[in-house]
């Protein structure tokens, strides 16, 4: 038997102790997502999908590229 709220046990760190830590990096991630994800469809809609050897010139850009690989590992 427990004297502790369930509220208190809600509010602990879990068995492995890395509970907060996981829900923290969510968050954060799910927030980065946001704006990450809107540049990435409205350049998208301003950028003509020619062929594939201009939509890798064009993800090949710096400017591009760094938001780009920033989305994909917050997705992942």
């Amino acid at each position: 038997m427990s004297l502790r709220t369930p509220l208190g046990r809600v509010l602990g760190r879990g068995s492995a102790g890395e509970g907060v830590g996981h829900w923290w990096m969510q968050r954060v991630t799910a927030i980065a997502l946001i704006p990450l994800t809107l540049w990435f469809v409205f350049a998208l809609l301003g950028h003509p999908l020619q062929s594939y050897e201009a939509m890798r010139g064009w993800l090949g850009q710096p400017w591009v590229a760094v938001p780009t690989i920033l989305l994909i590992l917050a997705l992942a």
